[in-house]
C-alpha cells in the first residue's frame, strides 16, 4: 500500500499481531499480552483472530496470507496454533522482506514461504528471551510471546539462535486449469457469515456472466460483482475481498445451505450456449 509519508517516532517498536486458536474469551490470550507488556510496556498489540479452529494449521496459514499485506512492514506476527506443543517441533522466527513471523515450525507458515521472500529463519533458542520457567504445554506464553516482544523491541535476529534451513511445510491445495477450460479447486475457508471461500483466483473468471459453478451438488450460475446482484436468500458466486472465488447466500449462509465446509471440491465451467 502507498500512503503519504508520516514521521514516526524514533525507536518505535514494531507492532505485534496475534493469531491463535485459543478462543476470544480465553485467559490464554490475556497471558500472551501480559508477557509482551511486561517486557515491552509500550508494545502495539493487534488481535488478528483467536477463533482459528482448534489445531487447524491450514486455516491459520490461510488467515495469515489474507491479512499480512495490510499490516505495516516490520510487523511481528505471533502465531500460536500449536497441536504439537511440548513435542519435537521447533520454535522459530521467520524473517521476510515485509515482516517477522514467530511461532511453531509445524507448517503454519507454509503460505508465507510460498508468497514472500524469506531472508532467514532462526531457531528460538536463546534462554535470555524466554521466561525463566517454561511449561511443557504453553509455549505461546513462555517462549513465543517473550521472543516476539524482544524482536519487536529490536533484538537482532542473530541473537535468537541458529539458522534453520529445513522448515516444515504443509501441502496447501492448489487450483487447476484443465485443458477443456474447466477450473477445479476447493473451499479453503468459511467465514462467520457462512461464505465459502475457494482457492480459485477470481481473476481466472474473465467473463463475469458465462460461468457455472458446482459445489456440494448445487449449480450456481453467473459470476457477480456484489451481494446485491442477488435477491435475499439466493445463492451467488462472486469475488471475495481477497480476490478469490466465493460462494455466498445473500443475507444467509452458504455453508448451512449447502452443508459444505473446508475441503469441499468446487468446479467452474463456462455456460454452454
Amino acid at each position: 500500500m502507498t500512503h503519504p509519508p508520516i514521521q514516526l517516532p524514533e525507536n518505535a517498536p514494531s507492532p505485534i499481531a496475534i493469531t491463535t486458536d485459543f478462543g476470544a474469551g480465553s485467559p490464554y490470550v490475556a497471558a500472551l499480552k501480559g508477557v509482551i507488556l511486561d517486557i515491552l510496556p509500550w508494545a502495539k498489540i493487534i488481535d488478528v483472530t483467536h477463533e482459528i479452529e482448534p489445531q487447524n494449521i491450514q486455516q491459520a496459514a490461510y488467515v495469515l496470507s489474507a491479512i499480512a499485506d495490510y499490516f505495516p512492514r516490520s510487523t511481528v506476527h505471533l502465531v500460536v496454533v500449536d497441536p504439537g506443543v511440548g513435542g519435537e517441533r521447533r520454535p522459530i522466527a521467520v524473517y521476510t522482506e515485509r515482516a517477522c513471523y514467530v511461532g511453531p515450525d509445524n507448517g503454519v507458515f507454509s503460505a508465507v514461504y510460498a508468497r514472500e521472500h524469506v531472508k532467514e529463519i532462526r531457531l528460538l533458542q536463546n534462554p535470555f528471551y524466554r521466561l525463566p520457567k517454561v511449561s511443557h504445554t504453553f509455549h505461546g506464553r513462555d517462549i513465543f510471546a517473550p521472543f516476539a516482544a524482544y524482536i519487536a523491541s529490536g533484538a537482532p535476529c542473530h541473537s535468537l539462535g541458529p539458522v534453520v534451513t529445513d522448515p516444515v511445510r504443509i501441502h496447501l491445495p492448489e487450483p487447476r486449469r484443465l485443458a477443456d477450460g474447466r477450473l477445479e479447486g476447493q473451499i479453503i475457508f468459511v467465514d462467520r457469515f457462512g461464505n465459502l471461500i475457494s482457492n480459485i483466483p477470481a481473476e481466472w473468471l474473465t467473463d463475469n456472466e458465462a460461468w457455472v459453478f458446482e459445489v456440494a451438488g448445487q449449480l450456481v450460475r453467473g459470476f457477480h460483482a456484489t451481494y446485491s446482484d442477488a435477491t435475499p436468500g439466493e445463492l451467488l458466486a462472486l469475488s471475495s475481498s481477497g480476490g478469490l472465488l466465493e460462494i455466498a447466500v445473500r443475507e444467509g449462509s452458504a455453508a448451512r445451505r449447502l452443508a459444505a465446509g473446508v475441503g469441499e471440491p468446487i468446479c467452474a465451467r463456462r455456460e454452454q450456449t
